[in-house]
């Protein structure tokens, strides 16, 4: 079978021809992706939860809750209606944490993170430390209920208080037990005066 001869001039209109279709399809394909992103966004937005406790708003993002009180931010894990159930004894106040230095025992767990994310723009600095009194492995400085420390103990063996789960105040002590990211958020929001 034979081709046919094509001149210069049928060569050109075909190469036109195919640029033209292969234009198209890219800008449809840019409208479309881009119509669908925003779909898709519109969506996200529309799904994320605002949710009004205590007098407070409360937004989801990226899976915490976030709510802004006087110019800042602050987020948690638990909404406070989900923290009710935490027994809080004690009265811990933000001007306690105000400029001064904070001392965490046992911070290995998640609820450091929402201690220092929330408290420590207010806070001087914060460290870990070993409570007097408790066998600590590591060299750290040994602090006191004169020094403001919160304690994570999870299974309240450690807390000098008949509720083993919860928040317990002993001057300026602090401790965590149980569910130790439930009770930092219940902690948080006695601190900041939202429950």
């Amino acid at each position: 079978m034979l081709r046919k001869i094509k001149t210069q001039e049928e060569i050109a209109r075909k190469n036109k021809q195919n640029q033209i279709i292969i234009g198209t399809v890219m800008i449809l394909l840019l409208v479309f992706s881009t119509l669908g992103f925003s779909i898709l966004s519109r969506t996200s937005d529309s799904s994320s939860q605002e949710i009004e406790q205590n007098g407070f708003k409360f937004f989801q993002e990226n899976g915490r809750w976030t709510t802004h009180i006087a110019d800042q931010s602050f987020s948690f894990a638990y909404l406070p209606s989900q923290t009710s159930d935490v027994v809080i004894e004690g009265e811990p106040t933000l001007n306690q944490y105000s400029e001064k230095p904070l001392y965490l025992v046992n911070p290995k767990n998640e609820a450091v993170g929402e201690i220092i994310t929330n408290l420590g723009g207010y806070t001087l600095r914060y460290q870990e430390s070993c409570f007097e009194g408790f066998n600590c492995s590591e060299d750290l400085p040994t602090k006191t209920c004169e020094d403001n420390i919160i304690i994570f103990d999870e299974t309240g063996e450690k807390t000098p208080s008949k509720n083993k789960e919860g928040v317990y105040q002993d001057k300026n002590c602090i401790y965590l037990s149980g569910d130790q990211v439930k009770t930092a958020d219940a902690f948080l929001y006695k601190v900041l005066k939202i429950n």
